[in-house]
């Protein structure tokens, strides 16, 4: 399952009453899955949630030519709801940006979540080979924000 599935099936259950999905294939297994409507606060979580898909062979850029990421590659993902920004304020440079090497606990974004700024820092080192939301677009609990090879 490549990063554009994953993208449009969220999407697609957010419109939706359902909580979650879950998806099993000859590549592997894909669970996605989202706070219940009306059932309360979901608390946010002070790192972002890793996620992997299944193995494949790696191409030039990190993805492999069927979409599939390889066991190298991982996604961040959004703790909370709220709005991406890329830096802390317009005018200085981004946190990170494509190519730049990151060591965890280091501040990879801030997610804007009821007027409270709140900066996420990465669990993982290696280097950003994409940033999958642009700056000041909603994001949603899990939604995959960055894409990094951790390959050491």
């Amino acid at each position: 399952m490549n990063i554009k599935d994953i993208k449009s099936l969220y999407r697609f259950i957010k419109g939706t009453d359902i909580v979650e999905l879950e998806i099993e294939g000859p590549d592997g297994k894909f669970r996605l899955k989202r706070a219940e409507q009306g059932g309360g606060v979901l608390a946010p979580s002070p790192a972002p949630v890793v996620m992997q898909a299944a193995p494949a062979l790696e191409a030039p850029g990190g993805v492999s030519e069927a979409g599939k990421m390889p066991d190298n590659v991982k996604l961040v993902t959004s703790p909370m709801v709220g709005t991406f920004y890329s830096a802390p304020s317009p005018e200085v440079d981004p946190f990170v940006e494509i190519g730049a090497t990151i060591s965890a606990g280091q501040p990879l974004c801030i997610i804007e979540a009821m007027k409270l700024m709140n900066e996420v820092e990465s669990e993982l080192s290696g280097k950003v080979i994409e940033i999958l939301v642009d700056n000041g677009q909603p994001v949603e609990y899990g939604e995959p924000l960055f894409m990094v090879d951790v390959k050491k």
